[in-house]
């Protein structure tokens, strides 16, 4: 039952990585010539809305709580990284190495006089790492890895042997090849991804992710590129095909897109892809679900000033899902960044996403604990369909006290709306649509 409940309801909806809260770096610690090494340590006092990601049909209700996460972090460097992508530059230089390497970890401890949520506190565990061997160069070499070993409350209240305590690793190889002048950049990569749940009775969710990806980009003008790029994913279950487990199935994923990434005005910076994705789903002949059709993304960054960065998103996709098929999105992400003069920095994003689950399993079939859904879009041949509408909002503000202390306010509003329902051989009835807030007060010292 834990699987369904959890990853039917409120699950699909979180980041696919938890929070370890960390305020922006200082000025650093130079190591040698090049790197530069931040520290850092802050201590949390935060209040959550719904601990468990609850809705309030469900059994227990909406649970709140305050916590305290005292939390450290330590990277060093030669280069900075922006969305998880390590910022080298693409000139040639007689650089032999860039490089980013971040550890980060904290303990999330309740507040609270329910034993329930008490029991839910947990430390979590973070290793970034970036490096790109002969950057710039006609040949080069990256690696890109992060683990993380994370935990959260599920959304009914459940021991702490049976929360959703994970290891997760996404690593990537990638060989670059720069023909001619450089302004043709050829690439492949290898990726390797691992999910594992610590949960016993979670098992169906282990996931290994092994895939390729190559692109091929000519740069037309000095800040201006067509881009071509096709990546294959080959997701495989590490558990149970058996009938009545609520099976996951093996699956290949395919995406190809085609575009424009460049510079279109001295403040604006376009990237716009376009093209086509499909999946198989090799062992679903029964109710077979696969995605078919469309993707992209457009994304417009401004800057009307060097402390300034507006953005929007737009993008349609589609994942591989722990429950059932796959889920694809469609939706836009709206963002604005600034720092002032007096060093205060502030970030307010918004992202509004439709999302359709396909495939789910079967009642009596494909699981047997659950017997039937409701309020549900559409049955057809036995397979289910659900349609969620998704509302996130994150804010941050930070404000620098001399060159090492920090005091920063966080605020995020997590909303699923969802008519969707699951009820179980047991009598437990599961309401997907959740409301969570969470608010935070941090106080740090960083280098």
């Amino acid at each position: 039952m834990a699987l369904a409940v959890g990853l039917a309801g409120s699950a699909p909806a979180r980041s696919a990585r938890a929070d370890i809260p960390q305020t922006q770096d200082g000025p650093g610690i130079k190591v040698g010539q090049r790197s530069t090494l931040h520290p850092g340590f802050a201590l949390i006092f935060g209040a959550d809305s719904n601990v468990f990601w609850t809705n309030r049909q469900d059994r227990g209700g909406v649970r709140a709580a305050a916590y305290t996460m005292p939390t450290a972090w330590i990277g060093i460097g030669n280069r900075k990284v922006r969305d998880a992508i390590l910022q080298s530059p693409t000139g040639k230089s007689d650089r032999k190495v860039d490089y980013n390497l971040r550890a980060s970890a904290g303990y999330r401890a309740y507040l609270a006089r329910d034993p329930d949520i008490r029991q839910q506190s947990r430390f979590n565990f973070s290793l970034d790492g970036h490096f790109i061997f002969a950057p710039g160069r006609r040949f080069s070499v990256a690696f890109d890895e992060s683990f993380a070993r994370l935990a959260e409350p599920r959304n009914y209240a459940a021991g702490p042997d049976f929360n959703y305590n994970r290891i997760d690793h996404r690593g990537a190889l990638t060989f670059t090849l720069r023909p001619g002048g450089g302004r043709l950049t050829i690439s492949a990569a290898y990726l390797n991804e691992l999910l594992y749940y610590e949960a016993s009775d979670i098992f169906t969710a282990d996931r290994l992710v092994n895939g390729v990806a190559t692109e091929a980009k000519w740069r037309f003008a000095p800040r201006s590129s067509v881009i071509a790029r096709y990546a294959f994913n080959y997701n495989y279950y590490l558990c149970c095909a058996e009938t009545g487990t609520g099976r996951n199935e093996d699956s290949f994923h395919h995406r190809a897109l085609f575009g424009y990434r460049g510079q279109i005005s001295k403040k604006m910076i376009l990237e716009a892809l376009a093209g086509y994705g499909h999946t198989d789903y090799l062992y679903d002949t029964v109710t077979p679900a696969n995605f078919r059709g469309f993707i992209g993304m457009t994304t417009l960054s401004y800057y009307p000033t060097l402390r300034t960065n507006v953005f929007f998103q737009a993008e349609r996709s589609f994942h591989d899902s722990l429950f059932g098929n796959y889920f694809a999105d469609i939706g836009g992400r709206i963002g604005a960044a600034h720092t002032f003069r007096w060093r205060m920095f502030a970030a307010l994003q918004m992202a509004v996403i439709g999302r359709r689950y396909e495939g789910l399993p079967v009642p009596g079939q494909d699981i047997a604990t659950i017997t039937g859904y409701e309020n549900v879009y559409g049955d057809f041949a036995g397979s289910v369909a659900r349609k969620d509408t998704i509302f996130a909002l994150e804010s941050r503000l930070e404000q620098p006290l001399g060159k090492l202390f920090v005091v920063a306010l966080r605020y995020n509003l997590s909303v699923e709306s969802s008519p969707f329902l699951a009820r179980y051989g047991n009598g437990y009835v599961d309401y997907a649509g959740f409301v969570k807030h969470v608010a935070m007060v941090i106080g740090a010292v960083r280098f």
